[in-house]
């Protein structure tokens, strides 16, 4: 992972739902409901480190980089905006 950028924290949670093993990932977010970000890979790794060695209920928290993929999304045209 490239060291330079902007990192995010992704909780997974385990899924609720019985016949699914599959975990649920969750943005991290602080108090005042923004994602928490670390424009350094060091720090958030030593983050997730500690969230990791914590954890007592399962969870498991990895890094994410923000800006390596991205969707593209046109306005999509209506007809009556063709005509015009």
């Amino acid at each position: 992972m490239d060291k330079k950028g902007l990192f995010i924290i992704i909780k997974y949670h385990k899924n609720p739902n019985k016949d699914s093993d599959k975990a649920l990932p969750v943005i991290m977010m602080d108090t005042d409901d923004h994602p928490i970000e670390f424009d350094r890979i060091d720090s958030a790794q030593e983050f997730t480190n500690i969230l990791n060695m914590n954890s007592n209920q399962g969870f498991h928290y990895e890094i994410k980089k923000l800006g390596v993929k991205y969707l593209k999304v046109s306005q999509k045209l209506h007809k009556e905006d063709l005509e015009n």
